[in-house]
């Protein structure tokens, strides 16, 4: 840390002495993109390109910088400089294409895009993007010759095929969309995008003896390529790796378990080597304090099947099994805590479950080895709670709470967490139509270090308990949520009032019923808002991320990624 201030005070000086310097300006800038200060980095980096106008790397950061913070103009000023230097730079030419495309110049867009094809003709997600800004132009033509490409370099690209519906439904040829559905559902039967699609065109199919209303919808760009990212691994941009699935994927979330994490490595490997299937363990290390992070690097050094994500800070449990959801690449994914509490000896029979047909198997801590007062009692009065609210989904689980479960990829693939929500997934998983049971599961107490929740994490559950209900059943319709809940906050005042009356008129207490009616309307409406509030905070959250494909955490680094 000091060693960084002093860096930057001489960059300072250096920068009073020499303002147009093409170092410090450059070094600066980069500092605060370290930073995520990007208003703050753009003044220098304008200035280092000022010095270096045909740099065409920082030209790109900066326009991908303008990019982020919605200086569209600027950053296309940028994007012109940098190919002017690069005209045949696949990534420039790519972020370039996204920016015209945003702003709804999509001739130029496609003209982009198409040349960026022609130098990396086997980029699909880029094939399908060529499709996808056709068929806002309505040449639909165009849109399926381009999506069919995207299909044939990758035939497992759902998203192409899903889009290749589309089109075929906005044209009306229903025939054509039977084989595209057979292909989707055999590659995830329980893939959002594919249920919509098949929705649509069944209702389609209902409709078109009747009717010739043309069906409209947006079809999907692929998951953006590129990101600011600092000038030092700028080369990695557009890298579009696709992982080699595997068999099973082990994610444990870790926060200061540095005397459990070799004993559980051990454990997993001794379980894992016996199921002859392929396998990765993912170590999430969320910002432990206790030296968890020199084992893990030492475990990950030994073993080319671990791999450790290392994020800044500690983000909490959901984040952690967010970011090992993301980067996971088998077709089951395992999750288990860190604490030795969870046995790896069940993963076998979790796998055995799952063989049976269902999609997302729980482990249940039949015989909990924990403090009744602080975590058993709290843990079953919230399952009750929450079987009670997703009693509609037909799932009803005894414990929640208990982190060694197991998923079929297409469910966690399908399924973004934020807050506190990793206890909840079986609950999203229930909305997708998955098939999700539990079984049995040792527990085993606790050796070392301490336990990260207590009753301080009950008020937690019961707000997060309230969300789920809100996202489930009415959010598409809030004002029935709010009217419920308005309802009731009237019937306890209407009980109070008559009480406040009761005691007016029979006892000898002297009370102003005016006025403690007003008191207890202040306080219900108080609540209300305050619940709106939280919940309308909740939905700016996810919109925030999810428009912007962010995640909740930074990951600081990976070992052993690829």
């Amino acid at each position: 840390m000091e060693q960084g201030l002093n860096k930057i005070k001489q960059l300072k000086r250096a920068l009073k002495k020499d303002p147009d310097s093409y170092n410090a300006n450059l070094q600066m800038g980069m500092y605060h993109i370290y930073k995520e200060d990007i208003p703050a980095a753009l003044p220098y980096l304008e200035k280092a390109s000022s010095a270096m106008p045909d740099n065409a790397q920082l030209s790109f950061v900066i326009a991908n910088a303008c990019r982020g913070i919605g200086i569209p103009d600027k950053a296309q000023e940028y994007f012109i400089r940098a190919l002017d230097t690069s005209p045949d730079n696949f990534e420039y030419l790519h972020a370039y294409g996204q920016l015209l495309q945003s702003s709804g110049n999509l001739d130029k867009a496609i003209e982009i895009f198409i040349k960026a094809s022609t130098i990396r003709p086997e980029s699909f997600e880029l094939l399908n993007d060529i499709g996808v800004l056709f068929f806002q132009k309505q040449d639909y033509n165009q849109s399926l010759e381009y999506l069919e490409k995207a299909c044939t370099a990758n035939p497992n690209y759902s998203l192409a095929l899903v889009n290749t519906g589309y089109v075929y439904l906005a044209r009306d040829e229903l025939e054509e969309i039977k084989p595209v559905l057979d292909r989707l559902e055999a590659l995830d039967a329980y893939d959002p995008e594919f249920l919509e699609l098949k929705d649509q065109y069944i209702n389609r199919s209902r409709q078109v003896s009747d009717q010739h209303e043309k069906v409209q919808t947006d079809l999907n760009f692929s998951e953006q390529l590129f990101s600011i990212m600092p000038l030092r691994i700028i080369k990695n941009f557009g890298e579009d790796k696709l992982p080699q699935e595997i068999g099973l994927s082990i994610v444990v979330p870790i926060h200061n378990e540095n005397e459990n994490i070799p004993l559980l490595y051990r454990e997993l490997v001794g379980v894992l080597s016996n199921l002859r299937e392929a396998y990765e363990i993912i170590l999430v290390n969320d910002g432990s304090t206790d030296g968890s992070r020199q084992v893990l690097e030492q475990i990950a050094q030994g073993d080319r099947n671990v791999r450790v994500i290392e994020f800044r800070r500690n983000y909490g449990q959901t984040a952690a099994l967010s970011a090992g959801f993301k980067y996971s690449r088998g077709s089951v994914v395992i999750t288990m805590d860190a604490d030795l509490q969870n046995d790896p000896a069940d993963i076998p029979r979790l796998l055995e479950k799952m063989a049976e047909g269902y999609d997302l198997v729980s482990g249940w801590r039949k015989d909990r080895n924990d403090k009744q007062l602080t975590r058993v009692i709290p843990s079953k009065i919230a399952n009750g709670l929450i079987n009670r609210l997703i009693s509609a989904t037909g799932v009803q689980l005894h414990d929640y709470g208990c982190t060694l479960k197991a998923y079929k990829r297409g469910i966690i693939k399908n399924i973004n967490l934020y807050g506190e929500m990793h206890r909840f997934i079986p609950c999203f998983a229930a909305w997708l139509g998955v098939k999700v049971t539990e079984i049995p599961v040792n527990h085993r107490p606790r050796i070392h270090g301490q336990a990260k929740y207590g009753l301080s994490r009950v008020p937690r559950v019961i707000f997060d308990l309230l969300v789920v209900r809100f996202f489930s059943d009415y959010m598409t319709r809030p004002i029935q949520f709010f009217g419920k809940i308005a309802r009731k906050l009237s019937f306890i005042g209407l009980i109070a009032l008559l009480f406040l009356t009761g005691l007016d008129l029979f006892t000898p207490l002297e009370i102003s019923a005016g006025e403690m009616l007003i008191m207890l309307s202040i306080l219900m409406v108080a609540i209300l808002q305050i619940i709106t509030m939280g919940l309308l905070g909740e939905i700016m959250v996810r919109s925030y991320f999810e428009i912007q494909k962010k995640d909740s955490y930074i990951v600081e680094s990976i070992i052993n990624e690829e």
